[in-house]
């Protein structure tokens, strides 16, 4: 290893390496995984292990209103999210990845950012007893004096 340093933004290494063989020098980006190292604690007690894919399906389902930003953005979004998480605590729970998914959401796109909270229970729809729906209405047109 020819060369290291820690990100300081991000929980990341940098690193230079160079071949033995033939002396080429080679730079790579180092993360940890949540996989590996955190332990996400279910609500009846038990625990599982993070998978990267089911937050990559959560967030390309909140782009429904754009298709292309789901192929394009979803992976980094979602890498972003797994960056946070492993900075954060010892263990994790649904509701914390569910917090700072919509919290990385927000700052990207706010319509995917409404409808993650919606898939996920952050906000509800619910209509309050007493209080008018919000239905717009079209004024009456005024019809013109005759002469």
């Amino acid at each position: 290893m020819v060369n290291s340093r820690s990100h300081k933004k991000q929980p990341s290494v940098w690193r230079r390496r160079k071949c033995l063989n033939c002396g080429t020098i080679i730079t790579t980006y180092e993360r940890p995984s949540l996989t590996d190292n955190k332990k996400i604690v279910l609500p009846d007690g038990s625990s599982s292990l993070f998978n990267l894919g089911k937050l990559l399906q959560s967030i390309a389902r909140a782009f429904a209103h754009s298709p292309e930003d789901a192929q394009y953005s979803s992976l980094w979004l979602a890498m972003s999210v797994e960056d946070t998480l492993s900075t954060e605590r010892e263990s994790i729970t649904p509701e914390d990845i569910a917090a700072i998914t919509h919290d990385v959401l927000k700052r990207y796109d706010q319509s995917a950012a409404m409808q993650y909270a919606m898939q996920h229970q952050l906000i509800t729809s619910s209509r309050r007893r007493g209080r008018p729906s919000l239905v717009w209405h079209e004024p009456p047109k005024r019809e013109s004096p005759s002469r």
